[in-house]
Formats: structure tokens, sequence, C-alpha cells
């Protein structure tokens, strides 16, 4: 018996809906799967805290009014959050693989998800509304209980030997930290900073692992001024770096030597051959500034 054309045209409407809901619950289910592959690269982790604090130094400092991990963890993707009904500020305490203090952060009161200054770290957490500013026993427990803390699965960040100094390798420069001041590499490669000045900025707790690229180039547009780099060049060698030379002046771009696999850089920017001091919002978007090419 022949299907009337009314008839076909309602089976063929409810079949496109039907592919319709088909296409986009696999949408969905992709960006389900999106999402849960992100989460998946991270894990939470349960921190052990006493009565205590650290003092400016990254050490002990006794203390009844605050908490502090006594044991550090190791940090790489660290993410913090906090409850919307937290009374708890925090401060991290950044170490490197031999528990050596690196730096901190300042006292924070919001989320925290970012670049890591070191391979370990501390957190202190300060009540905001303790009535006594004593620790309790159970304020022991409940006050971390307002705090998720976050670090990557798989913990990839390690240090090397440079001379006398040890600095962390970082394999992307999305992950490299500037400071304003000024490096030098002496003759067994051992790498030194200084403060100052405010018109340099460098990367100086980190190498940044180039051994699948060829060049560096200077980008300019991310900032308002002309950007130049200063590169120091560096071979590894099992678990130490070894100076292979420097740039020797600043330059717009530079092609590494056949055996680099690790640099440093020293930015300058100008203006109007003017040389302009760097702002911490500069400095954060430095990894942006220059391109490697392989």
């Amino acid at each position: 018996m022949k299907m009337k054309l009314k008839t076909k045209g309602i089976i063929k409407k409810v079949a496109l809906a039907l592919a319709g809901v088909a296409a986009i619950t696999a949408v969905g289910f992709g960006v389900k799967a999106i999402v849960d592959y992100t989460k998946n690269d991270l894990k939470k982790i349960t921190l052990s805290y006493d009565v205590g604090n650290l003092g400016a130094d990254g050490k002990y400092v006794a203390n009844e009014s605050t908490l502090y991990t006594k044991e550090s963890f190791p940090c790489d993707g660290l993410q913090v959050k906090l409850d919307f009904d937290n009374k708890i500020n925090y401060q991290i305490f950044y170490y490197d693989d031999l528990d050596n203090f690196v730096s901190s952060t300042p006292v924070m009161d919001s989320a925290f998800e970012g670049r890591v200054w070191g391979t370990n770290a501390r957190i202190v957490i300060i009540p905001t509304d303790d009535e006594d500013d004593k620790i309790s026993f159970t304020e022991k427990f409940s006050y971390p209980k307002q705090m998720t803390v976050k670090v990557a699965k798989n913990q990839s960040l390690k240090y090397l030997k440079a001379g006398t100094s040890r600095l962390m390798v970082v394999d992307n420069q999305s992950d490299l930290i500037f400071q304003t001041g000024n490096l030098d590499i002496a003759s067994d490669s051992t790498v030194t900073y200084t403060p100052s000045p405010l018109t340099k900025a460098v990367t100086s707790i980190q190498f940044l692992d180039v051994s699948k690229y060829k060049s560096i180039k200077a980008v300019d547009g991310v900032l308002s001024g002309k950007l130049t780099l200063y590169v120091y060049e560096f071979e590894r060698k099992n678990d130490s770096a070894h100076l292979i030379k420097a740039s020797g002046e600043y330059v717009e771009t530079l092609t590494f030597a056949d055996n680099t696999d690790l640099v440093l850089l020293i930015f300058i920017c100008t203006d109007n051959e003017t040389s302009v001091s760097f702002t911490d919002e500069m400095m954060s978007k430095l990894p942006n500034c220059f391109a490697l090419k392989k």
C-alpha cells in the first residue's frame, strides 16, 4: 500500500527532529568530555594544618591566630578556591625541591590560579573574623574546609644546578615569571640576580627549555614601546646547566647555537629611544612578547 504524501512529510519531520536531538546530545557529550578532561588534569588534595605562621624567610613563626602547612606539597598547576561564605585570607609560600625558600605571595582573599615560583609550596590561613584571635581545636579543621586546593596530577616541574645556583625548568613560555633587575652569569654558570634596574625584566628563577627550537624573536605590539632581548644560552647535561654563550648585545631576533637546550632572558623596552621602567602589569605580559621558531 502506498503511503500518502502528508504521512511521508510527518515522518520526515520526526526523523529530522530526532537527528537534531542526537546531534545536540553528541555535541553536549563532547563539551562534557572536554570539561571532564580539563578537570581531570587537576586533583584535589587534602592538606594537614598546624597552628603557627611562616615568616618573611619562609620559616616557622609561633602564632596562635593562624594555621600553616608544616609539610610542603608539590604545587605544579596550583589552584586555590574559597567558599562563598568563607572567613579566611591566605598566603602561599614557595620552595625549591630541596625545601629552600624562594618567595611568597601577598595575603590574598580570592581564588588563585597562575604561575608558580617553586616546585613545592606551603599555605598559611589567616582567619578574618575570629573572636578570641586564637585557633581552637575545632577551628584547626573548620577553617581549612573553607578552602579547596588542587594541583596537577602530573608534577613535571624540576630544578637544575647551574654552578652553585639552582633554577627551575619550564617547558612553556606562558609559565615564565619575570622580575625587574639584572643577571650575572659566572664562568662556572652560577646565576646571580640583582633586583635593579627597573628598566630590565629578567627570568631569574627559571630556565626556559628551547631544545625543540632554533630561534627566538621579540614581538612588538603587546606592549607600547620597542622590545629587544638579551639571551643567555645553556646546554643541559644530566641534572646541570652549563653556559654556552651570551648574545653579546640586545637584539630583536637570535638563532640559537646547535647545542642550546635552555635560555635565560633579559628584556628592555624603549619609547622614542628612552628606556621604560617595567611595571608588574607589563611583566605579566612578557611571556607573550616573544616567539620561538622550530
